[in-house]
């Protein structure tokens, strides 16, 4: 077998490694308890729309109509008078999440809110974009060094 044949063969078996992640993974919890141990979910509009309405409920400013080819992580962590509330999951990345202003419920007395908005850290993995497993590297790898070995 010539080089050509076996740099041939080991870029095939390269390119069946890599695979294409088009959504996103994000934790996702609704309560305070349920989120001491999120589920981890692949991100689709039916979680994004749950997401909005959970907004909706808590916040104004919220177009129930809303919707993006394009969907991120949030989080969000309210204490007021109302009661602690905890919530992560999938949202539209055209809703300011952390910019949206609580409704008077929660604001008539003292209040404590966090919130963040991510796609690039944790389980904010960049939709679209390449992966290689680590073990179909190695297989890749082992499998270049036979193809040489029986070939010399």
């Amino acid at each position: 077998m010539n080089s050509s044949k076996i740099l041939f063969v080991i870029g095939i078996i390269a390119l069946s490694c890599v695979t294409y992640t088009y959504a996103i993974r994000c934790y996702s919890c609704d309560t305070k308890k349920a989120c001491k141990s999120p589920k981890k979910v692949e991100c689709n509009n039916g979680l994004a729309n749950t997401t909005r309405a959970y907004l909706d409920f808590h916040h104004t400013g919220i177009n129930p109509n809303t919707t993006s080819p394009f969907i991120e992580c949030m989080q969000e962590r309210i204490k007021s008078n109302q009661g602690e509330f905890e919530y992560k999951g999938c949202v539209y990345s055209n809703i300011n999440v952390c910019q949206l202003p609580l409704r008077d419920f929660h604001t008539s007395g003292r209040y404590e809110r966090t919130c963040a908005k991510c796609n690039d850290k944790d389980l904010c993995n960049p939709a679209g974009r390449a992966s290689i497993s680590g073990f179909a590297l190695i297989a890749t790898v082992v499998m270049g060094l036979l193809v040489r070995k029986i070939s010399a």
